[in-house]
C-alpha cells in the first residue's frame, strides 16, 4: 500500500507525519477540505475524536453531536463525493453505546445509504503481541458489497494469540519482538509520579500479568515498572525516558500496529484474489 494524503490538525502530530511521509499531501483542517483536494485512493482510513464517544467523559458525552466526534459527519460528507472501495474507521468501543447506542445507528445507516456493506468488530491490542491491553473498534465497509465481513471475520476461530499478552511470531511487526510477560514487570494505571513529594505510585490500578493498561491518552502518569526499579517509568515498555507530553498524547491516541497490518493484509489477499 502507498499512502497519498492525509489530514491531520494537531501540530505536533503534522510534524511526525512530515517526518514519514516528507513528500505526502498532508491537510490541516478536515472541516476545510473539498473532495477535489483528495487524490484518488483505494482506501480510505479514519480515527475521528473519540472524546466526546469515550466512556472515560461519563457525565460529558455528547456523543455524535459534540464538535470533535461529529467530525465523522465531515468524513461521510467527502465519502458521499467520492465513494472509495474500502473504508477503515476506528475509535473506542464507547462508540458503540452512546447515545443508548443512537449514534452507532446513525453512522451504520450513514454508510449503508453511501452504498457500503458495513462489518465491525472490538479487538484487543494485547492478542496480536503487544504488551498492553487497548480495546478498539475497528469498522470496514466495502462500496457496494459484504466483502467487508471477510476483513474482519472467518469461518473458523482467528488464531491471533494463545493467551493475552502474548501474540504469535507472524503477527508480531518488527520493533516489538520482546515482550514483557515476566511477572517481574508490573504496570500502574494513573499513577502520581512525579507530581509532589507525597504523590507516591497512588493509582486506579495495578498489574504485573504481563500486559499494561491502555496508555492515556490525556498524559496521567501511568507507568510501566520493573520490581527491581521501581519507578523505571516507561523504561521497559521501550518508551523514551524524555517523552514529553505531546509524544505521550500522541502514543496514547494511536492505533495499534499490529492490528491495522493484520486489517490491511487482509483486504490486499482479497484484493489479490479478485484480479
Amino acid at each position: 500500500m502507498e499512502v497519498v494524503f492525509q489530514s491531520e490538525i494537531n501540530k505536533f502530530c503534522q510534524n511526525v507525519l512530515k517526518k514519514h511521509w516528507p513528500n505526502i499531501i498532508l491537510n490541516t483542517d478536515i472541516n476545510k477540505l473539498t473532495v477535489e483536494e483528495i487524490p484518488h485512493a483505494d482506501i480510505w482510513c479514519g480515527g475521528f475524536p473519540c472524546q466526546d464517544l469515550s466512556s472515560a467523559n461519563q457525565g460529558k458525552r455528547k456523543g455524535l453531536k459534540g464538535e470533535r466526534s461529529g467530525l465523522f459527519y465531515k468524513f461521510s460528507e467527502l465519502l458521499r463525493d467520492r465513494c472509495p472501495k474500502w473504508i477503515i474507521l476506528e475509535n473506542v468501543p464507547g462508540l458503540l453505546n452512546s447515545d443508548k447506542g443512537e449514534d452507532f445507528r446513525i453512522l451504520l445507516s450513514t454508510l449503508d445509504e453511501l452504498g457500503y456493506g458495513v462489518s465491525w468488530r472490538v479487538l484487543d491490542a494485547k492478542y496480536f503481541g503487544t504488551p498492553q491491553r487497548r480495546r478498539r473498534v475497528y469498522i470496514v465497509g466495502s462500496f457496494k458489497s459484504l466483502k467487508s465481513s471477510e476483513v474482519l471475520f472467518e469461518s473458523q476461530a482467528t488464531k491471533i494469540a494463545v493467551r493475552s499478552g502474548i501474540g504469535e511470531r507472524d503477527r508480531i511487526t518488527s520493533g516489538i519482538q520482546k515482550g514483557i510477560g515476566e511477572s517481574t514487570v508490573y504496570s500502574i494505571q494513573h499513577a502520581g509520579i512525579g507530581r509532589k513529594a507525597s504523590a507516591g505510585p497512588q493509582a486506579k490500578g495495578f498489574r504485573n500479568d504481563g500486559e499494561t493498561y491502555t496508555l492515556d491518552s490525556r498524559g496521567s502518569s501511568d507507568a510501566v515498572c520493573s520490581t527491581y526499579d521501581a519507578f523505571g517509568i516507561r523504561e521497559i515498555a521501550g518508551i523514551s525516558g524524555t517523552l514529553d507530553s505531546n509524544r505521550y498524547r500522541a502514543v496514547g491516541n494511536a492505533v495499534a500496529v499490529p492490528i491495522i497490518e493484520w486489517i490491511g493484509k487482509r483486504i490486499m489477499d482479497i484484493e489479490s484474489k479478485n484480479d
